[in-house]
């Protein structure tokens, strides 16, 4: 009964640990995803991304995800990004089931000026790591 206790317990122990060590490496790899995204968005290497680099970067995200190259993105076209249909939909002011490049930069621009709390223009990887910059970088 003992050794099975013991074993019990050296499983449990086991598992706890693998799962702390798997939370301790998403936690680790996420400020590393963000960093690596800042940089690639960073044209100008201040080590912040300020509205215009959000907006290039946007509007090639845009162009990319425009497979038919019609100037609109509609839902099937977001099917592989990680765009979600609530973005999508609070883009799509006119309601006519398809967002344009200049209501998906307007929805850019609203998500970089949540993201920006200190309100220095600029987005900075600590800025980038919240939910709000989550959201911006959803979106680029």
């Amino acid at each position: 009964m003992n050794s099975r206790k013991i074993a019990v317990t050296a499983l449990t122990l086991g598992i706890v640990g693998t799962v702390a060590m798997t939370a301790a490496s998403v936690a680790e790899a996420a400020p590393e995803a963000a960093a690596q995204q800042l940089k690639a968005w960073d044209t100008d290497h201040d080590g912040t991304i300020d509205l215009a680099e959000a907006k290039k970067a946007a509007e090639a995200r845009f162009n990319a995800l425009d497979s038919d190259h019609d100037g609109t993105i509609d839902s099937k076209e977001l099917t592989s990004s990680k765009v979600r249909k609530s973005d999508f939909t609070k883009a799509d002011t006119d309601k006519d089931g398809t967002v344009d490049k200049d209501e998906y930069l307007n929805l850019v621009a609203a998500r970089f000026k949540a993201a920006d709390t200190d309100g220095d223009g600029t987005v900075s990887i600590d800025e980038l790591q919240t939910k709000n910059g989550a959201a911006l970088a959803r979106l680029l």
